[in-house]
């Protein structure tokens, strides 16, 4: 029983460990500040569009990129146990439900069928417990964390409406909160490739 136990532990620290290269913060502090930024490109002219187009795209792109070249290469592909695997295509499975019933109210705020602070708090509120759920599948605490200031600043961002003209006041609530996300996981991105310096190209040497 305390082997079981242990290979269990040691999976749980490998799972874990691959998220030691920043590249989820990264992910969430770029979250924050296309949320923020969203306001300011309205106010130069360029359609909102743009910034709900990042906002679905980049969560899918980024980790797949990040992975792809720079943790894998370094620490090589892992594999978890049939449980750790059905977590994480229920986590996907439950960010693409998220994404994909948000669309329809997205779409109304861009078109201004919904205005956009009763669309953003209707989100928040539907995404909040949704979100918390998917979290808890993919056993990332410091996602909480980021998680619960993403639905503070969104809010907060609102009350401060009231008295901060737009759009500083998502500037203070989320570009703010996401300067520091992005800090937290560039440092752990540059300390994790310097731990794990990616491997040089072996080379055939032909003799003659």
């Amino acid at each position: 029983m305390k082997t079981v136990d242990s290979l269990k532990e040691l999976e749980r620290r490998a799972y874990r460990s691959t998220f030691d290269d920043g590249i989820y913060d990264i992910q969430f502090g770029l979250i924050f500040l296309i949320l923020a930024w969203i306001p300011i490109l309205e106010t130069i002219g360029i359609s909102r569009f743009v910034g709900y187009a990042l906002l679905i795209i980049s969560p899918i792109l980024l980790p797949w990129f990040g992975k792809r070249f720079i943790t894998i290469p370094r620490m090589g592909a892992v594999e978890f146990g049939p449980k750790r695997k059905s977590r994480g295509r229920l986590m996907l499975a439950v960010g693409a439900s998220v994404i994909i019933l948000m669309l329809p109210l997205l779409i109304m705020i861009i078109g201004k069928g919904v205005p956009g602070r009763l669309g953003w708090s209707m989100i928040a509120m539907f995404a909040a417990p949704v979100l918390a759920i998917a979290v808890y599948f993919l056993d990332f605490p410091r996602l909480f964390v980021y998680l619960a200031l993403l639905m503070f600043g969104v809010f907060e961002s609102e009350f401060l409406l009231e008295y901060v003209h737009g759009p500083f006041n998502t500037i203070i609530s989320l570009g703010i909160p996401g300067v520091i996300v992005l800090a937290i996981g560039l440092t752990l991105l540059f300390k994790f490739m310097k731990k794990y310096p990616k491997p040089a190209p072996e080379v055939n040497h032909v003799s003659g």
